[in-house]
């Protein structure tokens, strides 16, 4: 560094050597010289005019202090900070001049009989001085010393457009810290101060009046002894476990301690709060869950401080005076959000509680190591931090005894932080006011129900990812058992041509509403079957399009098809009356829009050999993948229906054969009574029926139907709630079959199944789902979100494995996250709107949907044998 005009060196020559030369332009008048500017405008135009160095080589070093100079007296000069400078003037009422010939603050002031005069420089000073090396050229400036400046200069190196204005108002962000400890109290806040700033033609400023100082937040520490005493601290409890044993080993050595607890964990443990009252140690806020308090709204301040504080009130009739803030436990704060928690507690009349010595436990190092590193920091302060919850702390309270034995070893006293000020327990948790006590028996009782809930929605969370874990790996299990079932079961029934020792007439049933556009392609799919004798019955139920046309302008010569036409009385009356005109001994029931492979008929038709079986379901495949919302019910169709029909297939326990693809006796359905009109749900009301009466309800996984899905989202919650609406009405008809001895699997596993996950679990799953996201923001985030992810991964497992079990594709399998969220959110609306309808008695008919025709027969574009990944648009269409 040089300075700007000194005859010692040759700037010329130095100049064509360096790179960059650095330019002192302060120090005009030194401590050790006269009074006088730093660095007068016109001390400093001369020297850049004068300076022989090129413009791209100089860095022009500006000063960011002053001197205080006693006058008359050769002493050297006291150098100030901005800061310093301002609560010199502050505090003794001091006015700030504006010497105008040298652009330069200073100010005078007598101490005793000694003169003062101080010169300083400012934002506005540096203002022109900025002004002059861009006039007279510089690479870059540089600053003596950081810290030590005006805060306005930063606004001014930034370049804003209104840097003037803003320097008007006098900011003092440097904290002064007056004492020593690790206890803290605000004793003053900052004040900001102002001027004005008044610029000539050229905008050269020329002239500031300082109307007020500003004055920085001062903060009294106190807590420093020299005596050997120590206060053992804990944060984050109390915890039912660890804190429990903490005091255990505190009662064990007559150690009293001091402990900053969250309203979250004591609301969950108000018997602990109690005890660490009763048993003499020292209780201070932590906030009620855990935020940082520098970096919330002001009103989440005064929440967390007040809630905490009313509960510490309702089970203590005390009040805590001390508190110390989330991630901010530093004897000498320095940060801004650091300092901002800090006075914020201030305003609600908290002292803080720092510290010194830092054991990391919460890094869960061994114990040996907490121990090693309290005893290696006790020249550093007095206060410890430990903590007794958020998280593993089996370490900390195995180095507890170690810890408090060696501590007295080595001559120290056990004491709560407050009693390191002389504050007696009385001061730092005095009593609560007589007018006070009149609202505790209320808040207590708040309290404990809160706490209550807590508790219960903690069991939720896990109650609900436990019972998916189990459901899951229950289905797996039987659909498993059921692979092992076929392979027995296909020993004795004939398959393909075999079945011609077996050919019963097969009647092919088809109830249709308003289908022209699908209808002939559902028939030519029938006609295609690789099974004869066969007959296919359409029962147009008063369709209002030209559902019959098509089909008699399509078929009307072929014996094999019949057309019933009747006024508009429902599904389930076109259904049975299908029944009753078809001939077949086996009825096979499929809805329009489903198209099905040849192979099909012969496949569900073998199972009726057993002549204890009533009714075949066949396995439904999504036809019409053509956007996300398709992709998805197409994971759910493998992933949810088929794999749950494999597992009850072995326990015969079936609920429902679906509308879309069923094989029945004719015989059997007869005997129930046909199908029922008092449910929407009339396959499975129908299939609990059958299985009531002692018929086996099996599952045939090779004979494929493609259905047509809602394409839309509207479209899919209109046909969830038919389904979802329809099942609960059977569900409840059938309520004297839950837990019946007499079809135990129907009792024991499949109805229950529907009523827990169909209908208990949908309810509360988005509740579920929001407690989830809000444990993330507490202790037991790492615990529930693990346990969480350990769910979705097994889930993940177990779709995979029902693609494996379908020969499908896995690659839609990557949307599994996104679909099990959005649909668990989807059926919770579902199942609530059915259960509001279920309670005002609303009725429904088809509530039919309108065919888009897209179903296409082949196994699907998610096959093993078709890669067409990537292919259609699978945005979502609301």
């Amino acid at each position: 560094m040089f300075p700007p005009d000194d005859p010692a060196y040759d700037y010329k020559t130095l100049a064509n050597i360096a790179d960059y030369m650095d330019v002192i332009m302060y120090e005009q008048h030194h401590n050790e010289g006269k009074p006088g500017p730093i660095a007068s405008f016109n001390w400093m135009k001369e020297s850049l005019e004068r300076l022989p160095i090129p413009a791209s080589k100089r860095i022009i070093s500006l000063g960011a202090y002053g001197y205080d100079w006693t006058v008359g007296k050769s002493s050297s000069a006291k150098a100030l900070t901005f800061h310093q400078v301002m609560m010199l003037a502050d505090r003794h009422h001091l006015k700030v001049e504006w010497d105008t010939a040298s652009s330069h603050p200073y100010l005078r002031y007598k101490k005793g009989n000694e003169e003062h005069i101080v010169w300083f420089l400012d934002g506005p000073a540096f203002y022109n001085q900025l002004r002059l090396i861009r006039q007279y050229g510089a690479e870059g400036i540089a600053f003596w010393r950081l810290g030590s400046e005006d805060p306005a200069v930063w606004d001014l190196l930034k370049g804003k457009q209104n840097s003037v204005s803003a320097m008007e108002k006098i900011t003092s962000p440097i904290p002064e810290y007056i004492g020593d400890g690790e206890i803290l109290s605000v004793s003053a806040e900052a004040k900001q101060g102002s001027r004005s700033v008044e610029l000539e033609q050229g905008n050269w400023i020329q002239n500031v009046d300082y109307r007020s100082p500003s004055a920085p937040l001062q903060v009294q520490r106190f807590g420093k002894t020299g005596e050997k005493k120590i206060a053992l601290t804990f944060d984050d409890g109390p915890d039912s476990k660890y804190t429990e044993q903490i005091l255990d080993i505190l009662k064990e050595h007559n150690v009293k301690a001091s402990f900053y607890i969250t309203g979250e964990n004591a609301v969950l443990n108000p018997g602990l709060v109690e005890r660490l009252y009763e048993e003499g140690h020292e209780v201070g806020n932590h906030t009620y869950s855990h935020p940082h308090l520098g970096q919330v709204s002001p009103l989440r301040v005064q929440l967390e401080l007040h809630s905490i504080q009313r509960l510490f009130q309702a089970f203590t009739d005390h009040t805590m005076t001390t508190f110390r803030p989330p991630y901010q436990v530093e004897s000498e704060p320095q940060k801004w959000d650091e300092i901002l928690a800090m006075v914020r507690g201030h305003r609600y009349g908290y002292t803080m509680i720092s510290k010194n010595i830092e054991t990391f436990d919460w890094q869960n190092p061994p114990s040996e190591k907490i121990t090693e590193r309290t005893i290696k920091q006790l020249n550093l302060g007095h206060i410890a931090l430990l903590h007794d919850a958020g998280g593993d702390r089996s370490a900390t309270v195995k180095a507890l005894p170690v810890l408090i034995r060696e501590l007295k070893a080595k001559g120290y006293q056990f004491v709560t932080a407050s009693e390191l000020t002389g504050k007696s327990r009385e001061q730092a948790m005095p009593s609560i006011q007589p007018e006070e006590k009149i609202y505790m028996p209320f808040a207590k009782a708040v309290y404990t129900v809160s706490g209550l809930f807590q508790h219960s929605f903690t069991f939720m969370i896990y109650a609900g990812i436990g019972l998916g874990f189990v459901r899951v790996a229950i289905l797996m299990y039987f659909s498993f058992r059921q692979r092992m079932k076929i392979k027995r079961r296909n020993r004795w029934l004939k398959r393909g041509s075999e079945l011609i020792e077996y050919n019963p007439l097969v009647s092919v049933v088809i109830a249709a509403y308003n289908e022209e556009k699908v209808i002939n392609k559902t028939i030519h799919s029938v006609l295609r079957s690789k099974y004869a004798p066969l007959e296919v019955i359409i029962v147009n139920d008063g369709s209002k399009d030209q559902t019959e046309a098509v089909i008699k302008r399509e078929f009307s010569g072929n014996p094999q098809v019949h057309v019933i036409t009747q006024p508009n009385s429902g599904k389930t009356a076109a259904i049975n009356l299908g029944y009753r005109f078809a001939k077949g001994e086996i009825i096979i029931s499929i809805d329009a829009d489903t198209l099905i492979a040849d192979n099909t008929v012969p496949l569900l038709v073998r199972h009726f050999q057993d002549k204890k079986v009533a009714a075949v379901s066949g396995n439904v495949k999504v036809g019409n993948v053509r956007n996300l919302l398709t992709l998805w019910q197409h994971v759910e169709y493998i992933t949810g229906f088929n794999l749950e029909r494999r597992a009850f297939d072995n326990l015969n326990c079936i609920p429902v054969v679906p509308g879309a693809i069923g094989a029945w006796r004719k015989k059997a359905v007869e005997e129930v009574g046909y199908f029922q009109h008092d449910t929407l749900a009339e396959d499975t009301d129908i299939t609990i029926t059958l299985l009531r009466h002692g018929y086996k309800v099996q599952f045939e996984d090779h004979a494929f139907a493609y259905t047509e899905a809602p394409e839309d989202l509207k479209s899919l919650i209109k046909q969830r709630i038919r389904w979802i609406y329809g099942t609960l009405q059977c569900l409840w008809k059938h309520r004297g079959a839950l837990f019946s001895r007499e079809q135990k699997a129907l009792g024991l596993v499949s109805l229950p199944n529907m009523w827990i996950f169909q209908y208990g679990v949908q309810t509360f799953s988005l509740f579920v789902d929001l407690l989830f996201v809000l444990s993330l923001f507490t202790e037991y985030a790492v615990n529930t979100a693990t346990f969480y992810i350990g769910f979705l991964l097994f889930d993940l497992l177990a779709a995979y494995f029902a693609f494996r079990q379908e020969k499908e594709n896995p690659k839609p399998l990557i949307w599994l996250f996104i679909q099990r969220f959005v649909y668990r959110q989807l059926m919770s609306y579902v199942v609530v709107r059915s259960f509001i309808s279920a309670f005002k008695g609303v009725s429904m008919g088809w509530n039919k949907l309108t065919r888009k025709g897209h179903v296409q027969l082949d196994q699907g574009p998610w096959s093993r044998e078709s890669d067409r990944f990537g292919e259609k648009d699978y945005s979502l269409q609301l």
